[in-house]
């Protein structure tokens, strides 16, 4: 597995290789039923997540050969999320407009309470991750760890990190990152259209 950044011309095919990933997520399903609907909102959303956050983020990608199959953003400690009038220049309108005013605020609002405790944690000392996914037809062969421990943890730790923490609203990624050694620090839920799903915050402490 080669692990590098993120070259921009390589952007586009990561957005779409993490819209297919994220689509049967309940963290997005929830908000946005209706499949075709949910997909083009999601690839706008990290479209724009992408270009907002050009050098504020680190984005990662794990290559074999010439194919992309796992990408990751990491935000440094102290971390500023671009205003919501940046995030409008960048393109989240069209989100909007693909996902729906009414919905795509609820998503918002939810996101925003769930990122609640890493934002703290974030703010002091902790990097944040704040993606990971793996190329649908790639999943259940080991590299979503892989490239936590290989590249993620890794580069956290070079530059001078202690500390990783992170947010899921999936069991299966629950179980995930607690096999890969993080811990959980908060617990909450959250109800939309007589749907509720969890969310949990997990940390890991880096070790020298």
């Amino acid at each position: 597995m080669d692990y590098r950044e993120m070259k921009k011309e390589e952007r586009g095919a990561c957005a779409e290789l993490a819209a297919r990933a994220f689509d049967d997520y309940e963290y997005f399903t929830v908000y946005f039923p209706r499949g075709e609907r949910r997909y083009r909102f999601l690839r706008s959303m990290i479209d724009t997540e992408f270009r907002v956050n050009d050098g504020l983020e680190v984005f990662l990608t794990a290559k074999e050969g010439d194919r992309t199959v796992a990408a990751a953003i990491l935000c440094r400690p102290g971390y500023i999320k671009p205003s919501a009038a940046a995030y409008l220049r960048g393109g989240f309108w069209k989100s909007m407009l693909y996902g729906g005013f009414r919905d795509v605020s609820a998503w918002d609002r939810m996101e925003y309470e769930a990122f609640g405790p890493c934002r703290e944690m974030n703010r002091k000392d902790a990097w944040y991750l704040n993606m990971l996914v793996v190329s649908p037809d790639r999943k259940g062969e080991g590299i979503g760890s892989r490239m936590l421990q290989e590249c993620l943890i890794p580069y956290v730790k070079e530059h001078g990190g202690k500390k990783l923490c992170l947010f899921t609203n999936s069991q299966g990624n629950r179980v995930f990152y607690r096999k890969n050694g993080f811990t959980e620090f908060d617990e909450r839920q959250f109800a939309y259209k007589g749907k509720t799903i969890g969310s949990w915050s997990l940390q890991k402490i880096i070790q020298n």
